[in-house]
C-alpha cells in the first residue's frame, strides 16, 4: 500500500513539473505576443486548461500539506493577469452621475438571412434586438441589407435613431449595402471621416469612423478578423458516424491554424490604424481569438479592454457550442477615455454572437 501512495505521489510530481514547463511557455507567448507561428496560437488557446490544471495542483498539494503547493500557486500569481481577462467583477459607482455616452459592438450572423425563407421569427428577432438596445454608437459586423425586402432594409431601420452612418461592404465602395455582408458604424454624432479595408476570406475587415462628441473627437475601429471555423456542435452531432468526426475534427483543425496565420496579418494593419490616428482611439468587434492570443495581445498593448476593467463574471461572447468563448470586444484609450459600465447581453439568443455594451466618458 505503502508502495503504491509513493508511486502516484511520484507520478502527480512529474505531472506537476510538465505541467510547469508548459505554463511558463505558454506565458512567456502570451505576454511577449511576439511569435505569429501558428503552433503558437494554439499553445496560447490552452491558456484557460492550464490556469485550471495549476489550481487543481494547488487543492491536491494543499490537501496533502505538501510544500508544493507553492509552485503551482505562485504560478497563478504570475498568471494573474491572464485570470482577470478570463473572470473579472466590477461593481458599478452609483455615486458616480457624471454622463457619458455608449457603444454597441453586435455580429448579426448576416441578420440570419439564410434561416429567413424558413421562419422569419429569429430574423426579426435579431434585427429589432440590434436597433433597440440603446447605444450612441452601433459598430455591427455581418450586416446584411437588401433594400428590396422590407426585412433587410437593415441600414434604414439603423438609421431611424442613428442619422450618421458608414458602411464597408464585402465589394470595396459599396456605400449603400445591397446584398452581401458588411460592417458598420451607426452614430448618433457626427461622422466626419472613414476609412476601409476589406478582406476577402470570410467577408472580413477594419472599417473606421472619426466622431465628433461635442468639441472631441474620437476614432472608433469596427473590426472582424479571420473566423475561426469552429464547428464543435457537428463534431458533436457526428458523434455516431467515427468517419464523418474525424473529418469534422480535422477541419476545425485546418481551419484553427489558417485563422492563426491569417489574423497574425490582419492584427499588423490594424496596429497600424491605431498608431497612425490622431484621435483617442476605440476599437470594437469580433476578433475570433480567445484573450491570450496573438491578436488580443498585440491590441491591449495600445489600448486597455472594456470587459476586463468593467465587466462582470466571464463574458462569453459566442452563443453556440462551446459556449465559453469570448471573442467579441470593446477596447479604448486610457489617456482619453474612461469605461464606466460594461455589459454582455447573454440572455440574447438570436445571432451566434451576444451583444456587447460599454458606456465611456471623455476625460
Amino acid at each position: 500500500m505503502q508502495l503504491i501512495k509513493e508511486i502516484i505521489k511520484r507520478f502527480l510530481l512529474f505531472l506537476n513539473i510538465l505541467l510547469t514547463v508548459y505554463t511558463l511557455l505558454v506565458y512567456q507567448l502570451s505576454y511577449s505576443v511576439s511569435v505569429k507561428h501558428w503552433l503558437a496560437g494554439f499553445l496560447m488557446m490552452s491558456m484557460p486548461f492550464v490556469l485550471v490544471a495549476n489550481i487543481i495542483f494547488v487543492v491536491i498539494w494543499a490537501i496533502r500539506l505538501s510544500p508544493r503547493t507553492f509552485l503551482s500557486l505562485i504560478l497563478l500569481i504570475i498568471g494573474y493577469p491572464f485570470i482577470l481577462r478570463t473572470i473579472t467583477w466590477h461593481n458599478i459607482d452609483s455615486r458616480d452621475t457624471s454622463k457619458g455616452f455608449s457603444v454597441m459592438s453586435y455580429n448579426l450572423m448576416w441578420c440570419d438571412a439564410v434561416a429567413y425563407v424558413h421562419d422569419t421569427t429569429n430574423s426579426v428577432n435579431l434585427v429589432k434586438k440590434a436597433i433597440d438596445i440603446n447605444a450612441d454608437i452601433k459598430c455591427v459586423q455581418e450586416l446584411y441589407n437588401w433594400d428590396t425586402f422590407p426585412q433587410f432594409r437593415t441600414i434604414k431601420k439603423f438609421r431611424g435613431t442613428h442619422k450618421y452612418y458608414t458602411y464597408v461592404h464585402s465589394t470595396p465602395g459599396n456605400d449603400r449595402g445591397q446584398g452581401e455582408i458588411g460592417l458598420a458604424i451607426f452614430s448618433k454624432f457626427p461622422i466626419v471621416k472613414k476609412q476601409e479595408k476589406h478582406w476577402s476570406n470570410n467577408h472580413n475587415g477594419l472599417l473606421s469612423a472619426d466622431i465628433v462628441i461635442k468639441k472631441d473627437t474620437i476614432r472608433v475601429i469596427n473590426v472582424q478578423l479571420r473566423s475561426m471555423g469552429v464547428r464543435v456542435q457537428k463534431v458533436i452531432e457526428a458523434k455516431e458516424d467515427k468517419e464523418l468526426a474525424k473529418k469534422e475534427a480535422k477541419t476545425i483543425y485546418y481551419q484553427l491554424k489558417g485563422g492563426f496565420e491569417d489574423r497574425a496579418i490582419q492584427v499588423k494593419e490594424l496596429e497600424k490604424w491605431i498608431e497612425e490616428s490622431p484621435y483617442p482611439v476605440m476599437v470594437c468587434g469580433d476578433l475570433n481569438e480567445l484573450p491570450y492570443g496573438f491578436a488580443y495581445g498585440k491590441i491591449r498593448q495600445y489600448l486597455r479592454n472594456s470587459f476586463e476593467d468593467a465587466g462582470r463574471g466571464f463574458g462569453f461572447t459566442y452563443h453556440y457550442q462551446p459556449g465559453f468563448l469570448r471573442i467579441d470586444n470593446q477596447f479604448y484609450d486610457e489617456k482619453k477615455l474612461k469605461v464606466k459600465r460594461f455589459k454582455t447581453f447573454s440572455e440574447t439568443p438570436y445571432s451566434d454572437h451576444y451583444p456587447i455594451w460599454g458606456e465611456y466618458i471623455l476625460k
